[in-house]
């Protein structure tokens, strides 16, 4: 197999098509969770919340639910200094569409919203960062929100007591197969699978290139401001504009086009046109005729 063309499971597409696997999902749950998980009643990848028209949408990377819990499985590989605000909002809004209107809130689902990290997310050399609503004056009482976030170090799988998920988290980060352990073998059976299935793989490096070209055009807007300012001999307030307006203009626009490559790649599922979808991400004109067909 070429090894560059290998999908990983660190890779957002490689995860959801793993983790949408049934059995897969519930024994990674049971495995974080150390409890037993009901049968699983619904899940979805990239399940996408919308609270209000006029609010900024959820996109949940793997959304699960039993008869009185909902889970929330995220991939989150690289380092954010916003982590902690995201927990916030994609509670905020698994909440707001769990509860019918009228319902009391004590009919709210117990939540958990679980990140698997390839980096340490909160800097204090945890291997597992459990977080959930707290009286700081009195840490003993029993504040039954029903809120729980997890977040998995995966780069400290070393310091994880529990050997079952030590498997889980070193082979996330190291790619490391323990045959010993169900859940790691059935993830990388799967990951297998996955990769003889060259059309897929291939389509799957065609829409990554789509970030990594923005990511490139990035880098050669920083070099040519700075080398811009350094020809004409600009002072450093004045280089440090040039390159602040270039970038700031890649990044808006970078920003602009993922909404609408987004908002199309909403239609095209909802309309079970994922070939159309995968055609797009490695034909630009093709890309800008979906368009225009959808008005984007």
């Amino acid at each position: 197999m070429d090894k560059e063309k290998f999908v990983s499971i660190t890779n957002q597409f490689m995860f959801n098509r793993v983790m949408i696997q049934k059995d897969i999902c519930k024994d990674f749950l049971e495995c974080v969770l150390g409890k037993q998980i009901d049968d699983l009643i619904y899940k979805n990848a990239e399940q996408a919340i919308e609270p209000r028209l006029d609010f900024k949408s959820v996109r949940l990377d793997l959304f699960a639910k039993t008869k009185h819990e909902v889970f929330d499985i995220e991939l989150q590989i690289q380092q954010r200094a916003d982590i902690a605000r995201r927990y916030r909002y994609y509670q905020a809004s698994i909440d707001t569409t769990s509860l019918d209107k009228g319902a009391d809130y004590d009919k709210l689902p117990t939540s958990y919203i679980i990140f698997v990290c390839n980096h340490d997310p909160f800097k204090a050399g945890l291997p597992i960062y459990e977080i959930e609503p707290i009286c700081r004056q009195d840490t003993s009482l029993d504040i039954d929100s029903g809120i729980h976030w997890i977040a998995l170090n995966c780069k400290d799988y070393a310091k994880t007591k529990d050997k079952h998920l030590l498997s889980f988290m070193e082979y996330v980060s190291t790619g490391k197969i323990d045959k010993q352990d169900k859940l790691v073998t059935s993830i990388a059976c799967a990951v297998d699978r996955a990769n003889k299935d060259r059309e897929w793989v291939n389509k799957v490096f065609s829409v990554s290139t789509i970030g990594e070209d923005w990511e490139r055009e990035v880098r050669i807007a920083r070099r040519a401001a700075l080398k811009e300012g350094e020809e004409r001999g600009l002072e450093r307030g004045l280089e440090r504009g040039i390159l602040q307006g270039r970038v700031e203009g890649l990044q808006q626009g970078r920003a602009e086009a993922e909404m609408r490559y987004a908002e199309l790649t909403k239609l095209l599922l909802s309309k079970k046109r994922e070939n159309d979808l995968f055609k797009a991400s490695e034909d630009p004109a093709y890309r800008e005729q979906l368009f225009t067909e959808f008005n984007i």
